[in-house]
């Protein structure tokens, strides 16, 4: 009886040709969501923005361009293809809290599922325009320019210690446009590839961040195997690029999205005040000296009471804690999170009470930055949110359902330019 194949492979992955320096920091670019386009071609004529985030010239077609460009570099030895088939162990350390922290994913194929397989799992839905244009730039590139980040549970810690093996010095490594410093290691051996497919077993794998990318390159497998139909098992268009981390890594971390609401009507904070009075419980607490909300806002409440703090100007925040009563008995698992009490109990009545379209939500990972936009006169209020835990996480993704939309905001992201992976007909490997 033969084994099942492998869901995640070894490739033979294009990337920046060595011959240009090790240090990969002015060439890599954030992934299109967080893209600062105008900064990252500023570090370097190669920068990879130019192909993440394209721009044409008026009246051309911008994924032509950036396709065209892909073969330019190609050919004049700036992106070169690996000689043998690889996984890429990226280590990227960063500070949380004061803290530094080294997460380590491995950089590889995922096979991607068919219909009646779930051993890759969603937690938030996504955008059509995004998936456009993705899709747009695969099916010009015919590659996968950034990874799926995804989570495996690990549960005998076997993929934990794989990546953490001694693998001596990298011979890449980089600094990104955040202060994030990464490092790559290229792993050729077949025992340590067979390792890893042993560690990942069957999965499942759990998407962190990149949902937009998967369901992109889901429908353009689909599109290619129409178009390729004598294509073989392991043509490339029927893997994703994915980076593989561990649940298991206490450098997994997610970040909080707090809640901006701007353009309230007359009687906007009114409105939001009698909201929290009505559903919460309802504390003052003074600022900071520097005008800052202290950082251990939720510190004397237990981590399943949801709880949340809120800025409406002046020299006090609201410090709230959902009545017992409030909290849902039953139901599903994203009804109990902490993102969708906050947005039922009080940013949605707010934003309906107002129904001024010139009211709006915007989103921030750092505290201090909302709290300063409030004080500013930028924003009418700050809601400030505790992280979803990645177990929250972990749960939604097994029992099928969607979180709302920024919910998780796993730190760091992973760089556009570091690996690419081709999306062809041709076998992998």
């Amino acid at each position: 009886m033969h084994s099942p194949r492998p869901i995640v492979a070894a490739f033979r992955g294009l990337r920046y040709n060595h011959t240009i320096g090790a240090d990969l920091s002015p060439l890599l670019a954030p992934p299109y969501d967080v893209v600062m386009r105008d900064e990252s071609l500023s570090r370097h004529p190669h920068n990879f923005v130019h192909i993440e985030l394209p721009r044409a010239a008026e009246g051309g077609d911008r994924y032509q361009e950036a396709a065209a460009l892909l073969t330019a570099w190609r050919e004049q030895g700036v992106l070169q293809q690996e000689e043998k088939p690889a996984l890429y162990l990226l280590e990227q350390e960063f500070s949380v809290g004061g803290a530094t922290l080294r997460r380590r994913g491995v950089l590889c194929l995922v096979r991607l599922p068919e219909e009646d397989h779930r051993y890759v799992l969603s937690h938030e839905g996504t955008l059509p325009s995004a998936r456009a244009d993705r899709l747009q730039l695969m099916r010009a590139c015919r590659a996968m320019t950034s990874p799926v980040m995804v989570m495996h549970e690990d549960p005998e810690g076997d993929l934990l210690t794989w990546l953490h093996a001694d693998r001596g010095e990298p011979p890449v490594t980089g600094e990104e446009w955040d202060g994030v410093r990464d490092r790559l290691w290229v792993v050729t051996d077949e025992a340590a590839v067979a390792d890893f497919q042993r560690a990942v077993g069957g999965g499942p794998l759990v998407i962190a961040d990149g949902h937009h990318r998967f369901e992109t390159a889901m429908t353009y497998r689909r599109e290619m195997r129409e178009l390729h139909p004598d294509a073989p098992p392991d043509a490339a268009f029927n893997y994703a690029l994915m980076l593989v981390t561990s649940t298991r890594d206490d450098s997994l971390v997610i970040l909080p999205t707090h809640r901006l609401l701007s353009g309230l009507c007359g009687r906007g904070v009114e409105t939001l005040k009698s909201a929290m009075d009505e559903t919460f419980e309802v504390r003052d607490r003074p600022l900071r000296g520097d005008g800052s909300v202290p950082g251990d806002w939720d510190h004397d409440s237990p981590i399943h009471d949801p709880v949340f703090a809120v800025y409406c100007g002046g020299d006090v925040y609201y410090n709230l804690r959902l009545r017992e009563e409030a909290l849902p008995r039953a139901g599903s698992v994203v009804e109990r999170l902490d993102v969708s009490l906050v947005h039922r109990h009080l940013i949605d009545p707010v934003l309906g009470a107002c129904g001024d379209e010139n009211c709006n939500i915007s989103y921030l990972i750092s505290a201090r930055e909302a709290v300063d936009a409030v004080r500013r006169g930028a924003a009418d209020a700050a809601v400030l949110l505790r992280p979803t835990r990645v177990r929250d996480v972990l749960q939604v993704a097994k029992v099928g359902e969607r979180m709302p939309g920024k919910s998780t905001y796993f730190y760091p992201k992973v760089p556009a330019g570091l690996v690419l992976s081709e999306a062809t007909p041709a076998p992998v490997g």
